[in-house]
């Protein structure tokens, strides 16, 4: 799928986005740029770095970094099993420990560097650590990159529920270096351009239609430039939305279902392939409502198979799980399933004004059961 492997070092491009209150923070986005990040880390005058990390995350960058950040303050490298299933107030609870034992101070800075389990549980660390300490996030997937490390939604999962227990806490600076990702199998490539498509869908038709003209096969160039699209795409609707509140269902589109089986299946999916599957169930949805035409939902479809993302609900789960979960999800405002459909490109379904629709039970069971 990827080929050009040859990675290019580029100066740093800051970028910057609202986290309400009139604060703004910074990300530094480049390629080849790790030594650059003492620049950076050392105008926050820490006492110590926890680096939050996991199992996954390549051991020669873990060590390469806190080399990097031992030369600014002492520092400490806090490792925890890759996957969703440690995303669990457990899992914090041991990490925390572990940088209480070792030091940690109200002066300590937590770094984030890893995917989205990684970005959520140590962001919401900091947010609990004696009442809040800084932290900031290096992302390691491209998910995280583009999505996930950008905002101020931190939180860990429950056992029946995406996301249930966290805090709006928002980082001192996000320092993206694209080449950290071009060591990843394919399959991580792919789940993230599940958000850049996701953000065509709802921003920028034009740029669903250049991810759908390159694939199957993307240069680390094209990676690069639909990266960095999908970041300004982002930026564009926190400009707008600081507390992703109003706007949030944008971007949403796809996680209900997408989270739902997240839970379910527990570490078989990336996020990027189950909201992939979430986007599909969630287009049929809208068409059997009425709101979308046949055309645009088999085009969705189509787009995730070319990518080669995963689009059908897996055999083993059942519409049965599937509600079951939706009763616990964290956008769930009523008890009625509820839903961010969109109509057309950058048009969501409105009830009463406000993005987000009651989609009645029998509806939900005849469109999982056509998803298999």
């Amino acid at each position: 799928m990827i080929h050009e492997t040859q990675a290019k070092t580029t100066g740093i491009e800051t970028l910057s986005y609202d986290v309400g209150g009139g604060n703004v923070r910074s990300i530094y986005i480049g390629s080849n740029t790790l030594e650059a990040l003492p620049k950076y880390a050392g105008g926050l005058k820490a006492d110590k770095f926890f680096i939050i990390s996991d199992t996954e995350v390549d051991g020669h960058l873990k060590e390469r970094v806190k080399g990097i950040l031992a030369g600014v303050a002492e520092t400490h490298l806090l490792c925890f099993p890759a996957g969703e299933s440690s995303k669990t107030l457990a899992t914090l609870e041991t990490v925390a420990a572990e940088a209480l034992d070792a030091g940690a101070t109200k002066s300590s800075v937590i770094v984030c560097l890893g995917g989205g389990v990684v970005g959520n549980l140590g962001g919401l660390l900091a947010a609990l650590l004696f009442r809040g300490i800084r932290f900031f996030h290096v992302p390691t997937t491209m998910v995280a990159q583009i999505d996930s490390a950008i905002g101020i939604k931190q939180a860990v999962n429950y056992r029946k529920g995406k996301n249930l227990f966290g805090q709006y806490y928002a980082p001192e600076f996000v320092f993206i270096d694209f080449d950290t990702i071009r060591t990843l199998p394919e399959r991580h490539i792919k789940a993230g351009l599940a958000e850049s498509i996701k953000h065509g869908l709802c921003q920028d038709m034009e740029f669903f239609d250049y991810i759908g003209s390159h694939a199957p096969n993307y240069s680390w160039e094209v990676v690069d430039r639909i990266a960095r699209r999908t970041i300004e795409l982002k930026l564009e609707l926190l400009k707008l939305d600081p507390l992703e509140g109003k706007l949030d269902p944008q971007l949403e589109l796809g996680h209900t279902i997408g989270h739902a089986l997240e839970i379910i299946v527990m570490g078989r999916f990336l996020h990027g392939e189950a909201i992939a599957i979430g986007m599909v169930v969630e287009s049929r949805v809208s068409c059997a409502m009425g709101f979308m035409e046949e055309g645009l939902c088999r085009r969705i479809e189509n787009i995730f198979r070319r990518v080669g993302l995963p689009t059908r609900v897996p055999d083993d789960v059942s519409a049965d799980q599937i509600i079951e979960i939706l009763k616990y999800d964290n956008k769930r405002k009523t008890a009625k399933n509820d839903f961010f459909l969109l109509e057309d490109f950058t048009r969501f379904h409105r009830t009463d004004g406000s993005i987000g629709t009651k989609v009645p039970e029998a509806v939900l069971r005849e469109v999982v059961a056509s998803c298999y």
